[in-house]
């Protein structure tokens, strides 16, 4: 049985691309999200190269995060009704995850449709990859919106697990390139600017000196991006009693978590809530160790070769809702702990295994070189403004 709000959504994206089908193609980029008010990771950086390298050239931001209630969905019709719109009139369209509009037109000839994702590696489950699970789209939303259609070129960090991708998406390894490299890693080969942001989170946050800092940055539960929720897995009190006097915790709910982290008054100086930071890789500069469970985040962390560990107790649970690419917990780049007090025990001995980070960051990426925005606007861009295909070798090429 159709839904009757996915069908309005549908009609309202066909209508803005039915309109926008009258004018000519612009030269223009447009840059879009649909679980962010604002656009950050490889959004934001391909939009600051383009406008190093080229500020005169159109960039058009579509940054929208669905919300609940009748305001929500009507907010989000006029959201689709702009993006089919921009996607019969932009020469490049360019999104960093599920992006509804995309999948419900025939795409205009003379544009580029590249899906740059917010995440490297292949760590969680997603897209046709979990319509059998509790996460995910159904069978019913599948056949009524062919989701993860249309994309003419999408960006992995590896060839080796652009076969992931090619199954989530449902496409053949050719739409998949590994040679340019991730945008947003760039931060990382950037000295200078490393040297600014790490300053200025250290003292937006007043993180004291001295001490070894860990960012806790665990992914969302839930079986849908609305209904995302943080269990509250870190016991923050059992953890101070043991390595309070000489850490400190940032504390980073994942994005699509409604609410900050709850810190208590007797914990201030300890755990500081850094959930409203934009982006994470920031925070990772300023960070010794990297705390999650199931975030993509250990793959960009695994770049700075500092230790990883994991706080994972409901993992057999997880394999339900999400499931995992990897062997899990065999290829991860650190030890795997079901309680607050294994972990506490664990960073106060600071016996870490990083060459084992360094193994499974070698293997996670094909290219880090500070570099990927610049390939980006060269052979991605560039060829997509003038009515051309991205010039970029494919992985299944």
């Amino acid at each position: 049985m159709r839904d009757p709000v996915v069908t309005l959504r549908i009609l309202a994206v066909r209508s803005g691309f039915a309109a926008g089908r009258l004018l000519p193609i612009r030269r223009r980029v447009v840059l879009a999200t649909s679980h962010a008010d604002r656009i950050g990771g490889n959004l934001a950086f391909i939009r600051d190269e383009i406008a190093r390298r080229t500020p005169s050239e159109p960039v058009v931001v579509l940054a929208f995060r669905h919300r609940p209630g009748v305001r929500g969905r009507v907010a989000a019709l006029w959201h689709a009704m702009r993006s089919g719109f921009h996607l019969a009139t932009a020469r490049a369209f360019i999104v960093d995850d599920y992006f509804f509009a995309l999948y419900v037109i025939h795409p205009r000839p003379g544009t580029v449709r590249v899906q740059v994702w917010h995440a490297a590696g292949a760590f969680k489950k997603f897209g046709y990859s979990v319509l059998d699970r509790s996460f995910g789209a159904d069978d019913a939303l599948v056949e009524q919106v062919p989701i993860h259609a249309n994309y003419d070129l999408c960006l992995v960090s590896a060839a080796a697990i652009a076969p992931h991708y090619a199954e989530a998406f449902r496409l053949p390894l050719d739409r998949f390139t590994s040679s340019v490299g991730i945008p947003r890693t760039d931060l990382f080969s950037d000295a200078a600017r490393r040297a600014r942001v790490e300053a200025d989170i250290r003292r937006r946050y007043r993180i004291p000196g001295g001490r070894r800092v860990v960012l806790y940055a665990p992914t969302f539960r839930g079986d849908s991006v609305l209904a995302a929720r943080d269990d509250a897995l870190l016991d923050l009190h059992r953890l101070a009693a043991v390595i309070g006097d000489d850490h400190v915790v940032l504390m980073r709910l994942h994005p699509f978590v409604r609410g900050r982290a709850t810190v208590s008054a007797d914990l201030a100086g300890f755990a500081i809530d850094v959930s409203g930071h934009p982006d994470i890789n920031e925070l990772m500069l300023v960070s010794d160790v990297l705390v999650s469970d199931y975030s993509s985040a250990i793959f960009e962390f695994a770049l700075l070769g500092r230790p990883i560990a994991f706080l994972a107790p409901d993992h057999v649970a997880y394999v339900g809702e999400r499931g995992f690419y990897l062997d899990f917990p065999a290829d991860l780049p650190g030890p795997v702990f079901e309680t607050t007090a294994s972990l506490a025990d664990h960073l106060r001995a600071g016996e870490f295994d990083t060459a084992r980070v360094e193994a499974f960051a070698r293997a996670s990426f094909d290219l880090a070189d500070g570099r990927a925005s610049e390939r980006f606007v060269d052979l991605v861009v560039r060829p997509a403004l003038e009515g051309r295909q991205p010039e970029v070798p494919r992985v299944g090429g």
